[in-house]
């Protein structure tokens, strides 16, 4: 008999749309001086910047960000069945230079500033 749970094919794009909308009702909430962040249990529990979310079905999801204290880039590949997310909250940059040019936020209310992908490849 097998004991493995069976993944659907579509399981890491389901769990990207539901962290999606959560992240989205989170940033309703914030004052006009912070910014929404997330700390990750499997990383250090350092406060870190996202600006895509992504997938490899039917298991996997990839988030790219920054660290806010450093600009070091990040990309981070995590199984649905360990993603544990944090979202935080932080008080904005003094000034937006300080924010990578290519990391910065389209539109004002895009706080966390990343865009769903379709299927990674």
């Amino acid at each position: 008999m097998n004991n493995r749970p069976i993944i659907g094919k579509n399981a890491a794009a389901n769990m990207c749309e539901r962290i999606n909308k959560l992240i989205r009702n989170f940033e309703k909430s914030l004052a006009p001086d912070e910014v929404a962040a997330m700390s990750l249990a499997s990383f250090s529990n350092r406060p870190i910047i996202i600006k895509r979310l992504g997938y490899w079905n039917p298991d996997l999801i990839v988030l790219y960000g920054f660290d806010p204290n450093t600009g070091e880039a990040l990309k981070m590949i995590q199984h649905i069945s360990q993603f544990t997310l944090c979202l935080i909250t932080l008080k904005k940059p003094p000034k937006e230079e300080d924010v990578p040019e290519d990391e910065k936020p389209e539109t004002a209310n895009r706080r966390i500033g990343f865009i769903v992908n379709e299927e990674e490849a």
